[in-house]
């Protein structure tokens, strides 16, 4: 039988990718996600700015309904590590750079998943109000 979780996954992932070749970004994959990296993207005018990161690095998640995204990782959050949230129930991306994520997710205490972080961003009736910042059409706030 399918893992229907995994087929949503793939094709988010493969969605994301298509928009940001859409917006003629450099993009790279690689090919084994084992440090929570889906997607790597080359930093606009990376030659510019030394200080600059030469890349961003995206992971990106996907939930079928309810909008809770629960035992997420995120041990190293810097301004160049993001996030791609997709409720295929609303048809919705939220963007969040890793910095805030650790912000406004919740940091499990106890149990199998402690240190591991989850967030909620949308109930049936839609995206929480507090989230709704996030939400994106393309990823143009990406550097």
């Amino acid at each position: 039988m399918p893992n229907k979780s995994m087929y949503l996954g793939a094709a988010t992932e493969n969605h994301i990718v298509s928009m940001l070749l859409k917006e003629e970004r450099e993009v790279y994959l690689p090919v084994v996600d084992d440090h929570g990296v889906d997607i790597l993207v080359m930093t606009r005018n990376s030659g510019v700015n030394k200080n600059n990161n030469r890349y961003q690095e995206i992971q990106v998640k996907s939930k079928t309904y309810d909008g809770l995204f629960a035992a997420v990782k995120c041990p190293n959050p810097q301004p160049n590590y993001w996030f791609i949230f997709y409720v295929r129930q609303h048809d919705t991306i939220c963007l969040i750079n890793s910095m805030d994520f650790v912000k406004i997710a919740s940091q499990n205490k106890k149990g199998k998943n402690i240190g591991l972080y989850s967030l909620s961003l949308a109930t049936n009736n839609g995206i929480r109000k507090a989230m709704q910042q996030y939400i994106v059409s393309d990823f143009s706030r990406i550097p």
